[in-house]
């Protein structure tokens, strides 16, 4: 698979020494490598990755004491993928010999990754927006116009953390700006938000030998789901219970924060039902991810949750040849949130890549007997019976 350009006339044959190749992937991380994967099993040509910083750079940001909640394991001896890998042949839990990788150790499989499938990251190239030209799409970035005839966008979520709306926000930190939960200041603090990134800086912050108070709009770590994008992960439902058990997080529902507020020393915490909470050091804002898809919002509809729409290709519904992949996937109800779920449409995208280029695309095969094409969604209805 190349990584490299080439010097093309264009569709509007007007652009000999411009930069262009068929696809271009912005975005090295999990998601853009998985994809370029796929795309290199099938033969397909001329394609680009092009990434703001370094491979798997939004993993090295995690905090330190930050773990996958999804578990690793060298399964692929007896036809299991591991969960967190980004093909069925390779394993983190092999890799790197973590059952709960951090950050930097997933960044590092990553790269090994990249190595192995012969993949070329062009580092250091920062995408500004895109937009049609032509028969093409013209990227603008650090380093000039590149076009393509097909663009897939993997630039992710964790890099672009959202305030929730919150007033006075800045007078908080968002979880994921945090290096270590021990050099949080003070020894009492509030958290906001109650899904996974709350209940786990929450945790964190308990082991660290902090008093928590996390206060979320409704009660998720009771929600009884086997869907993990929506109801707490056995990891993390295991930590919080031995954290209850030692009384150092207090746990409190319906508390709908509106927003911040300094009184003196203090901050002031304000919630929907009138109800305000006080703490000396900044609250932590587990407000979740704008996702990286708002720098070229001009480019999707959305909706009424603010998720991108998307044909049954994961194209845009707003711009042909721009196809989206990794956490900010979503049909109707359907959240593709987590590395084993969005790797399912890697194979989806490639296919109707290949197809439009005339390719064979038969290669597939070997990624849905992996379980990693899913091309009907209606399987995901159903629940677990016991």
């Amino acid at each position: 698979m190349s990584g490299g350009l080439v010097s093309t006339g264009g569709s509007n044959g007007a652009r000999a020494n411009e930069m262009r190749a068929n696809i271009v992937i912005v975005g090295a991380g999990p998601a853009g490598l998985g994809m370029a994967r796929v795309l290199a099993d099938l033969g397909v040509p001329d394609v680009r990755i092009v990434e703001r910083e370094r491979i798997g750079a939004s993993f090295r940001a995690w905090p330190k004491d930050m773990r996958f909640i999804s578990p690793s394991f060298p399964s692929n001896a007896f036809g299991l993928t591991d969960l967190n890998a980004i093909s069925f042949d390779s394993s983190p839990a092999f890799a790197l010999r973590s059952e709960h990788p951090s950050g930097s150790e997933y960044a590092t499989y990553l790269e090994g990754a990249a190595d192995a499938f012969g993949l070329t990251v062009n580092s250091g190239v920062d995408v500004h927006g895109l937009e049609p030209d032509g028969d093409d799409l013209m990227l603008h970035t650090s380093d000039g116009p590149i076009y393509a005839s097909f663009v897939i966008w993997a630039a992710g979520q964790f890099q672009y953390p959202s305030d929730g709306d919150i007033a006075g926000a800045d007078l908080g930190v968002h979880s994921s700006l945090t290096h270590r939960w021990s050099d949080h200041p003070g020894e009492d603090v509030i958290v906001i938000g109650g899904y996974e990134s709350g209940v786990d800086a929450a945790i964190g912050l308990a082991a660290a030998g902090k008093s928590v108070t996390l206060l979320s709009r409704s009660a998720n770590w009771n929600v009884d789901s086997a869907d993990p994008s929506v109801a707490l992960s056995p990891y993390t439902r295991q930590r919080l219970s031995a954290a209850l058990q030692n009384n150092s997080i207090e746990l409190t529902s319906d508390a709908d924060v509106l927003g911040l507020e300094r009184i003196g020393e203090k901050i002031r915490v304000l919630t929907s039902t009138g109800h305000s909470f006080t703490t000396s050091s900044p609250p932590i804002l587990a407000t979740g991810f704008t996702g990286s898809t708002t720098l070229i919002a001009e480019w999707f509809a959305f909706d009424g949750q603010g998720s991108p729409r998307l044909t049954l290709e994961d194209e845009s519904t707003e711009l042909p040849g721009l196809f989206l992949v990794g956490p900010e996937v979503k049909h109707e109800q359907h959240l593709f949130c987590f590395i084993y779920k969005f790797r399912q449409r890697f194979a989806v995208v490639a296919q109707a890549i290949a197809g439009r280029m005339g390719l064979d695309t038969t290669g597939l095969q070997v990624y849905r007997m992996n379980n990693m094409l899913l091309d009907d969604v209606s399987c995901c209805d159903g629940d677990c019976v016991c």
